[in-house]
């Protein structure tokens, strides 16, 4: 099955002009004028700079729209007004990070995924570094590789992957949900505050109710992952949140963990079969996925 409706990608903009750029540019090139791409200034540190250079940048192109919050409100809150309330059609919705890159064909695979299945409610992309979403998974842990190494094993691999394969939670880097899927069950819960976990309980709830979330296979956005808070911040921030996950929804962290377990396990044999590994570091792969502590300390690192 195919998806006949154009998609409204919705970027929350709260600073890093470079990274931005690069995003912005990557979407002219790759994304196609039926679909929408909404830039909302979330009014950070830098929002007077980045209107600007935001309006430059989109000025010849129809299908991007700029929007702006009256006040600062986070990436979750921003990621709701956008779609719940600015986004004034029915489309399915890519919720995009701003320090993002998107490659070829990115947008039509994840969307012809998203349509293989009536059960299936969001799908993300592999990508460089994203948890378990990162190519090559085994790199996760080290919250990923080099970006342009990432790229090379994913191109070697993805025709080797399942098309998709059924996660715990997709990520929130990178997106894409059924439109009536949000109209149904809501998007974003804003007791998460400012973010973090608010994905992995919105896939979480509709999991619960029948529904699946997909990885992507053989679609690949980079990941640059830019800072928007101090170490400090996000790690109390990430504390907080878990702590609700984990009280809504007690299965997560195991499913989390045996799915990395299994998924490792797959991913790896397939590494060594295009050679991305010399045999000593396939070795010691696999020597640390019968540590199952390995196992855990991956599953408690993971945000989504």
């Amino acid at each position: 099955m195919t998806n006949p409706k154009p998609i409204t990608i919705v970027i929350p903009v709260y600073a890093d002009w470079p990274s931005l750029k690069d995003c912005i540019e990557s979407l002219k090139k790759y994304v196609g004028s039926h679909h929408n791409v909404m830039l909302v200034n979330d009014c950070g540190p830098q929002a007077s700079i980045l209107e600007k250079n935001i309006k430059e940048a989109i000025k010849h192109t129809d299908n991007f729209v700029y929007l702006k919050n009256s006040a600062n409100l986070g990436f979750l809150k921003t990621c709701n007004r956008a779609v719940l309330e600015l986004d004034k059609t029915k489309n399915d919705v890519l919720i995009l990070n701003s320090d993002t890159i998107a490659t070829e064909g990115f947008l039509e695979e994840m969307a012809a995924v998203l349509y293989d299945s009536p059960k299936i409610a969001s799908v993300s992309p592999r990508t460089n570094n994203a948890t378990i979403a990162t190519i090559p998974l085994s790199a996760a842990k080290q919250k990923g590789i080099d970006p342009k190494k990432s790229f090379a094993i994913f191109k070697k691999i993805k025709d080797t992957l399942p098309r998709y394969s059924e996660v715990p939670t997709t990520h929130g880097f990178c997106m894409m949900i059924k439109r009536t899927v949000i109209d149904e069950y809501g998007l974003f819960d804003e007791v998460f505050g400012k973010g973090y976990g608010e994905e992995n309980d919105f896939c979480m709830r509709v999991q619960e109710r029948g529904y699946k979330n997909v990885l992507a296979n053989r679609a690949y956005v980079f990941h640059l992952e830019a800072k928007s808070f101090t170490h400090e911040t996000k790690s109390k921030m990430l504390e907080k949140n878990l702590q609700i996950m984990y009280q809504r929804h007690p299965n997560y962290r195991q499913q989390v963990r045996d799915y990395m377990e299994q998924a490792l396990t797959k991913e790896v044999e397939i590494e060594k079969r295009v050679e991305v590994y010399s045999e000593t570091k396939t070795k010691k792969i696999k020597d640390a996925l019968k540590r199952n502590s390995k196992i855990r300390k991956i599953a408690r690192r993971l945000k989504c």
